[in-house]
């Protein structure tokens, strides 16, 4: 079969389904498949991964954008063509191997269409062959939000049916893009495209995994959705039309509008909110199962571009729950570059924390913003903060940046600057020699902060800060601490502490439940307004948690977090509340000595605490006023760690000794290091 004709047969007029067993092959008949014996069996949620962009878009697709910078690539750079084919090449899969990468994640599908892209598709399958042989599992780009009005209806001429339709009726595309038109995930037909180019990706192509990129929700009014929205309202809430105000759900229509952030308290906006986060995460479960059909041990990662701002929960479905629980690996794409900026500690924790509640890891391809424009490394200093954090947090540490284009330096590759190599080679050989520190590694079970479904969603600004700004209290004052979700507050079993915090919105069971961990001999600390309303938005007669008493239960009131939100369209952070010190204090009332260790001496270093399977406590830290040292540092650490066999602290630059206690005495600290409290033996 000839190449140019091989994805020919997927579209003839329409689109020809695949049969279980059927082969497409690109010229011959010895599809790939899947990775070569010699990597291994992979389980994606606890396998060592260490990532790197490799160039997810097309040359297509940059000839596209000529003029514009496109993910840091100069589309008008006279070196393009020449830096893409040497992404393509084995020598340069063997570069990254060498500098400790095993995983790349390159294009595959634009949303040009499958006949468009397959010469790129080819291009896409050497380069997994090449990377195979080094050692390097690959996966492939999807684009979730766009099909090219240009180029894909060639394939499927009735692809304009397809099309996400805003509220006045119009075309919804990417951006203001109107050549990449945006699919409805109600859309049958789209859904069942995906699949076969998901097939073709795992069959043909010999992908490991498929990233799934802009994996989002706006608000869609095309008549599937109309007719979805009604069929699930009746599901949803039978025999309770009169409480939206109708007579039938049967020609009910969707809100045309959101409150920017505000306080939702129509019934119908709430529904229709839960409504879109439901159907997205659905469609996420569909595409993954699908995938692990044809491919069991596929990795499957999106990028719904979160944590960005307050209420991307209400603007584009987005609850970790439900867009990550059928992931392997999500990527945290924003401007949340670790970094200090001025008093403010800018930072990926909360997307690990979000991660960890779930049960999927974090890709952190994170941008710096500078003025208005988004920015790559360029000290060594940033570099190492970047492996650092994600090594530190339990995720997927990596480069966004090494291969992309440097049009600065004669059209290299940005890995050629020699002191960003070396800074990355560093890190990552330092992860990979630690790798025994993360091996089923369990965050310590000290601070739990609740995040609420209806409280995030529908009271998103004042809940959001309110979280922010005690979480951020949290990092700065050095305590370990986890995210618990509504949706699963049976991982609260084992915590010392419970932080709500501006949960407004409580249902009778989550009311119950912090009852519960209280009466078994849990802290707690309230702060703001919590259970004042229902999950459905029915206000409450008096507090449901007011009766919640102990020695280790403190009340404080939202003012205390006046921190002002520092949110941006690409990104979130707050500042640290001036009453930081009071609210600290509180935490530690809440955990009285039962807790398992806390770093104090600067609120520029954050921690990350986990004990391992031989009993081993590991605490991380990472200093995000690099290249500053920290000094003064003092590491306080629980009862069952005063009289550890032994303390050492591991760190890319140095090792040594250090003598336990209460009070562990650190040395200064430039990036990271790892304490290690061995506990004596029985």
């Amino acid at each position: 079969m000839k190449q140019r004709n091989f994805l020919g047969l997927l579209v003839v007029g329409g689109l020809i389904s695949l049969s279980a067993g059927g082969s497409l092959v690109f010229g011959k008949e010895d599809a790939v498949g899947k990775a070569p014996a010699s990597l291994g069996p992979t389980s994606p949620k606890t396998s060592f991964y260490y990532w790197s962009w490799w160039g997810w878009e097309p040359l297509s697709h940059y000839v596209h954008s000529k003029g514009s910078v496109v993910g840091g690539v100069n589309t008008s750079s006279p070196f393009l063509s020449a830096w893409y084919d040497r992404l393509h090449e084995e020598q340069t899969a063997r570069m990254m191997s060498d500098l400790g990468v095993n995983l790349a994640v390159t294009h595959f599908f634009k949303g040009f269409g499958l006949n468009h892209e397959q010469d790129e598709i080819q291009r896409t399958k050497q380069l997994v062959e090449a990377a195979h042989r080094c050692g390097i599992r690959v996966m492939g780009y999807c684009q979730w939000q766009t099909i090219y009005s240009n180029t894909f209806p060639e394939e499927v001429p009735d692809a304009a049916s397809w099309v996400q339709l805003d509220e006045q009726g119009k075309y919804r595309c990417w951006g203001s893009d109107k050549k990449r038109w945006a699919p409805c995930i109600h859309c049958r037909e789209f859904i069942d495209y995906l699949k076969r180019v998901m097939r073709v990706g795992l069959e043909e192509v010999g992908l490991d995994g498929l990233h799934f990129d802009n994996d989002y929700f706006q608000p869609c009014y095309c008549k599937r959705c109309e007719a979805a929205f009604q069929k699930w309202m009746a599901a949803r809430y039978p025999g309770q039309c009169k409480r939206f105000g109708v007579e039938s759900f049967d020609k009910i229509a969707q809100p045309r509008k959101l409150p920017r952030g505000g306080r939702i308290t129509d019934p119908l906006t709430q529904a229709w909110v839960l409504f879109r986060c439901e159907s997205l995460g659905e469609v996420n479960r569909e595409i993954a199962e699908y995938a692990r059909s044809v491919r069991p041990d596929v990795i499957m990662l999106n990028n719904p571009t979160h944590p960005r701002g307050f209420n991307g929960l209400q603007r584009r479905a987005l609850w970790p729950p439900m867009i990550g629980g059928a992931m392997d690996v999500v990527f945290a794409e924003n401007g949340n570059f670790a970094r200090m900026s001025g008093d403010v500690l800018v930072s990926q924790i909360r997307a690990h924390k979000h991660a960890a509640a779930v049960g999927y890891r974090v890709v952190s391809t994170t941008w710096k913003q500078q003025k208005g424009k988004m920015q790559l490394p360029e000290k060594p200093e940033e570099v190492k903060l970047q492996v650092a954090e994600g090594t530190a947090l339990n995720g997927i540490p990596g480069t966004n940046w090494a291969l992309r284009l440097d049009d600065k330096h004669d059209g290299h590759m940005r890995i050629e600057r020699p002191e960003l190599r070396e800074a990355l080679q560093q890190y990552l050989g330092f992860a990979h020699k630690t790798e025994d520190l993360r091996k089923d590694a369990r965050p310590v079970c000290d601070v739990a902060v609740l995040e609420t479904f209806a409280s995030m969603a529908y009271d998103a600004t004042a809940a959001a800060s309110l979280v922010q700004g005690v979480q951020e209290v949290l990092i700065r004052d050095g305590f370990p601490w986890e995210t618990v979700f509504g949706d699963n507050m049976d991982r609260l079993k084992g915590f010392r502490s419970l932080v709500v915090a501006g949960q407004s919105y409580l249902s009778d069971s989550e009311c119950r439940k912090i009852h519960e961990f209280v009466q078994n001999g849990g802290g707690l600390l309230l702060i703001g307004d919590n259970g004042h309303y229902d999950e459905q938005g029915r206000p409450r007669d008096k507090d449901p948690l007011a009766d919640v008493k102990g020695d280790r239960v403190v009340r404080l009131p939202a003012n205390l977090i006046t921190a002002p939100a520092m949110e941006q369209a690409y990104a979130s952070w707050v500042a640290l509340s001036k009453s930081h010190a009071e609210i600290a204090t509180a935490v530690q009332k809440t955990l009285g000595d039962q807790f398992s260790a806390r770093v104090t001496g600067s609120d520029k270093v954050a921690l990350s605490a986990y004990e391992l399977p031989d009993g081993r406590l590991v605490v991380h830290l990472v200093n995000y006023a690099a290249p500053s040292p920290q000094e003064g540092l003092k590491l306080s650490v629980g009862p069952k760690w005063q009289k550890a066999a032994s303390v050492k602290l591991l760190s890319p630059e140095s090792s040594s000794a250090l003598t336990g206690g209460a009070t562990v005495e650190l040395p200064p600290l430039p990036v990271y290091a790892v304490v290690v409290f061995e506990p004596q033996s029985k």
